[in-house]
C-alpha cells in the first residue's frame, strides 16, 4: 500500500490540483503530522501506513486557513467522515480538499469495533471487513438501575482532564458548557456527575463518527465510545441520521428551532463541545 499511497500524494501535488498535502509520517520520535508541498519531499516516502492513530481532521482544519489552493489529506474513513461533518458546521471547505483514503487493517477494525473501516475511494483494496462493536457488560443492561450503576461507577473515576474534549475534532465551539462554572463545578473532582459526561454525550449525538480517540486518551479508562454510540443511536433511531455519512444531509438537531439555553454557542442549540 505504501507505494500506491506515495504515488497518490505525489500525483496530487504534481498536477493534481493540490498545493499541499496533510499526512502522518513515521518520524524519528514516532508518529508525526506533516504538511508537504513539494512532490519530491522525502517525507512522502515515510508516510504512515500502519495502525497508528491521530486525529488528522483536526490537524487539517488547523492548517487549511494558512495554506493556499487545494489541500490533499491522507485519511482513514473516520477522518473522512469527520471532515464531512465539520464542513456542515462551516469549519472546513470540502471543495478545497482532496481526500486520499487509506484502509484500516482487520486488527485495527476489530479493536475499534468499527463498522466502516475502508473509505470508498481507498488507494488500496479494502483490508478489513466491518467489525461488530460489543458493548461492555452493564452498559446496555435491561434494568435501568443496573445501567445507572454501571455508568456512575465509571464516571466517578473521571479527573476532568478534558482529554476527551481536547482530542475530539468535532469539539469546535468557541464557548463550551464544560467550561461554564455554573454548569460544571470548578472544584469538583471527580466532576459533578453525571452532568459533565452527559453534556458531551448530548452534544456528540449528531456529530460523533465513532473514531474512538476520546476513549484512547482517557486516563480513567471510561468506555466513552459506548456512551457516544448510545447517544448517536438515539438520534439514528429517531431521525435516521448518521454523522458524516452524507455531505448533503444536515443534522436534524440543527433544525429543531431557535437557539436557546447557553448563548453564543455555534450550531444552534448546543450544550457543549
Amino acid at each position: 500500500m505504501r507505494e500506491r499511497l506515495v504515488s497518490a500524494v505525489r500525483d496530487a501535488l504534481d498536477g493534481g490540483g493540490a498545493t499541499a498535502a496533510v499526512l502522518l509520517v513515521d518520524g524519528d520520535a514516532g508518529l508525526e503530522p506533516r504538511v508537504v508541498m513539494d512532490p519530491s519531499d522525502p517525507f512522502i516516502e515515510r508516510v504512515h501506513t500502519g495502525d497508528g492513530r491521530y486525529p488528522v481532521a483536526s490537524f487539517a482544519v488547523m492548517m487549511i486557513p494558512v495554506l493556499d489552493g487545494g489541500v490533499a489529506v491522507v485519511a482513514r474513513e473516520c477522518d473522512r467522515r469527520m471532515l464531512v461533518e465539520l464542513a456542515k458546521h462551516g469549519q472546513v471547505d470540502l471543495e478545497r480538499l482532496a481526500v486520499i483514503g487509506i484502509p484500516c487493517s482487520q486488527e485495527l477494525a476489530d479493536s475499534c469495533g468499527c463498522g466502516h473501516p475502508c473509505p470508498g475511494d481507498s488507494v488500496a483494496p479494502p483490508a478489513a471487513r466491518p467489525a461488530v462493536a460489543e458493548p461492555p457488560q452493564g452498559a446496555v443492561a435491561e434494568d435501568p438501575a443496573e445501567r445507572l450503576s454501571f455508568w456512575m461507577e465509571h464516571f466517578a473515576r473521571c479527573i476532568k482532564c478534558m482529554g476527551c474534549r481536547n482530542v475530539c475534532p468535532m469539539c469546535f465551539c468557541r464557548e463550551c458548557a464544560l467550561d461554564d462554572l455554573d454548569v460544571v463545578g470548578p472544584a469538583s473532582s471527580p466532576p459533578d456527575i453525571p452532568i459533565f459526561h452527559l453534556i458531551r454525550a448530548v452534544d456528540m449525538s449528531d456529530r460523533c463518527v465513532d473514531c474512538g480517540m476520546c476513549e484512547a486518551v482517557c486516563t480513567a479508562e471510561i468506555p466513552l465510545r459506548q456512551l457516544y454510540r448510545q447517544a448517536c443511536g438515539a438520534v439514528m433511531e429517531a431521525f435516521g441520521y448518521e454523522p458524516g455519512a452524507d455531505p448533503e444531509e444536515k443534522s436534524p438537531l440543527e433544525m429543531l428551532g431557535e437557539p436557546s439555553g447557553l448563548a453564543g454557542m455555534d450550531g444552534g442549540f448546543r450544550a457543549g463541545g
